[in-house]
């Protein structure tokens, strides 16, 4: 432009370039921090935050696609052509729940006055508990939502329960009242009785066709009280929640700010580790990411920082201004784990990578825990803990789907006690660190009280099988329409398995059911070790109730003696409970015809190489150590 418009020389045409050139990112910046002021500023008294919580498949992301629709996004742009618009992983969609609490904020006109309400959508599994308690925490009321097709189950009650203890206000909602099978009387009835709420306060809404769902929000605006943040204080923010960006070391931050106010262009201290970095961008959720000039008190939204390392990033973390003198926020406690598996790279996976990939998702997910294992077959590894066994799936298909990692699995376990003769207690939850049963007084092991809302049609069926794994009976009422309310203690190891998924098929799919710790009972276990000739393999040992161990013994010597490869000398599988052989099997040796180029003579010759060949697999029987493959131990 300025070579042909000015008739300047090349050489001076690129100066005035250059220095244009040089101003251009302070241009760009400014003009992109004028566009950020289209999003408004609230007051805290304009805020809302509210959650959604129901039991799964009763339409919580579907109510929420509805409310953003109605709210506008904010603002923004609504892609009301993709359904659950909140949930953003590829295994939420894959398997149609929800597993990680999402929020947007929405703008509505009540009144004459413009408010902003920050919606939060939960997960409905009983495995992601701690999600919708780290959500409710954020929250100042709740929209209860009921199916009226299958009224209230056991997850609506352990919601339910969950928001009431944090004292939230709680918004009745019964939803798809236009199915033609609704019992929209008695649910109203159940939920009145259940929840102590009036009937003429619940509301009857459609998520599917939108039906009544914009009588809600005045409710939430004249319901639901504002955050109790000011403006004029020291900015004081909560970290919910993390997110790392294919940039490497970018992070998106999810934040709820409790007290003051933040700019685009001010520096954060991360209080527990103390470091301060600068906030690259930050905005408020449409769902998507819609950059603001600045947060204040009440609100929830993101940061995008340059952090070095995943340590930096702890959820649950406060934030604040460098040389702030503020104390640490009060977050709910990390969840127990209920159940373990060793987690181990595959053969195409390389450690290092599965390493990095595991800290960065064990970051989002905090009720993972973590700590290095070893495993004799599978190598190097990791222990986690998890809350249940879709909790447990649903992690693994996450890190093969946002890192690309491959692993291996192994079987779920709990928790046991052992009370020692020398009056101390341990814990552990695998069998290479159970104590010697002579050192062991009694054992104990975890129990879970199960919840369960079954049809009067399916009840006996539900119970019996609740009594075969080991259930104790503690309450069987009757909530009307034909459906009762049972609750057992079960041990936990009986529910890790197929409980879920027998219960439904037991009650054709109608029961549903809730786990709760209910602390430990007496029980009676043994070690059970696999030695392959001679040898211990501390990699396929069990923890097994006393009662079944012959049964157990059998079956595994067996099926390992099948997925064994043959070699040259034969291979002797036992299980050992104690020092007592519970249950031995053999690999039969493969066999070279020695003896097949004679053809005639003494027959000393042949009995001589046959004495050759059995001397040749005595010695190499010695000297050999079998091998077992990892895919005898995943197929095992």
């Amino acid at each position: 432009h300025y070579y042909i418009t000015n008739n300047l020389s090349l050489m001076n045409a690129w100066r005035h370039s250059k220095r244009f050139i040089h101003r251009l990112p302070n241009v760009l910046h400014r003009s992109l921090s004028d566009d950020n002021d289209s999003f408004p500023k609230f007051r805290p008294d304009k805020i809302r935050n509210f959650s959604i919580i129901a039991h799964v498949d009763h339409g919580k992301s579907t109510l929420a696609d509805r409310l953003i629709e109605i709210g506008g996004g904010g603002g923004g742009e609504v892609n009301t052509s993709q359904p659950q618009q909140l949930d953003s992983l590829q295994v939420e969609r894959e398997r149609g729940i929800t597993v990680k609490a999402q929020c947007a904020s929405l703008r509505y006109t009540h009144k004459g006055t413009e408010y902003l309400l920050n919606l939060i959508d939960t997960p409905g599994h009983a495995d992601f508990t701690h999600e919708v308690g780290r959500s409710l925490f954020l929250s100042d009321g709740a929209i209860l939502l009921v199916d009226a097709t299958q009224g209230v189950q056991a997850q609506t009650v352990s919601n339910f329960y969950t928001a009431f203890e944090n004292e939230l206000v709680i918004l009745g909602t019964l939803n798809k009242i236009d199915m033609p099978n609704a019992k929209v009387s008695s649910c109203k009835l159940e939920m009145s009785s259940m929840f102590d709420l009036e009937e003429t306060d619940i509301t009857e809404i459609s998520a599917k066709t939108g039906e009544n769902v914009e009588k809600l929000i005045p409710q939430v605006i004249e319901q639901v009280p504002a955050p109790q943040g000011k403006l004029d204080s020291d900015f004081v923010a909560i970290l919910h929640d993390c997110q790392y960006l294919s940039s490497p070391g970018s992070v998106i931050l999810t934040v709820f700010v409790k007290e003051g106010t933040v700019n685009t262009r001010d520096s954060v201290c991360l209080l527990r580790s103390g470091k301060t970095f600068p906030v690259r961008e930050m905005g408020v959720f449409l769902p998507g990411l819609q950059p603001t000039n600045s947060l204040s008190a009440g609100q929830m939204g993101y940061f995008i920082l340059k952090v070095k390392g995943v340590e930096d990033v702890i959820i649950g973390d406060t934030i604040c201004m460098p040389d702030s003198n503020v104390e640490p926020l009060q977050t709910i406690p990390k969840p127990k784990p209920s159940i373990f598996s060793g987690v181990f790279p595959d053969e195409d996976t390389d450690f290092r990578s599965m390493k990095e990939s595991l800290e960065k998702l064990v970051r989002y997910d905090t009720s993972v825990s973590m700590q290095l294992d070893s495993n004799q077959i599978l190598g190097q590894g990791w222990n986690l803990g998890f809350l249940g066994t879709l909790h447990r799936e649903v992690f693994a298909q996450r890190l093969y789907q946002e890192f690309g990692t491959s692993i291996i699995m192994t079987p779920p376990s709990i928790t046991y006690r052992a009370f020692l003769r020398n009056n101390e207690i341990t814990e552990f939850n695998c069998a290479k660190d159970m104590p010697d049963s002579y050192h062991v007084i009694k054992w104990e092991e975890p129990v879970v009280e199960t919840t369960l809302i079954v049809p009067g049609t399916h009840l006996s069926p539900v119970i019996s099988h609740c009594m075969s794994c080991r259930g104790n009976q503690k309450e069987n009422s009757t909530l009307g329409e034909g459906r009762f309310l049972l609750k057992y203690e079960i041990p936990l190891i009986e529910t890790v398995t197929d409980f879920y998924s027998s219960i439904k098929k037991l009650s054709s799919g109608y029961a549903t059911c809730d786990f709760e710790d209910a602390g430990y009972w007496e029980t009676d276990i043994s070690k059970v070790d696999v030695v392959v000739n001679g040898d211990i393999v501390d990699g396929l040992s069990m923890i097994v109730r006393s009662d079944v161990v012959k049964d157990v013994c059998l079956r595994t010597v067996k099926d390992i003696a099948k997925l064994m490869p043959r070699e040259l000398f034969k291979i002797i599988i036992q299980c050992v409970v104690g020092g007592k052989v519970q249950a031995r099997a053999e690999v039969t040796p493969l066999r070279k015809d020695v003896t097949k180029d004679l053809y005639g003579g003494d027959k000393t010759r042949a009995m001589k190489l046959l004495a050759r060949q059995r001397e040749g697999k005595r010695k190499l029987k010695e000297k050999a150590v079998v091998k077992i493959p990892k895919t005898v131990f995943r197929k095992i």
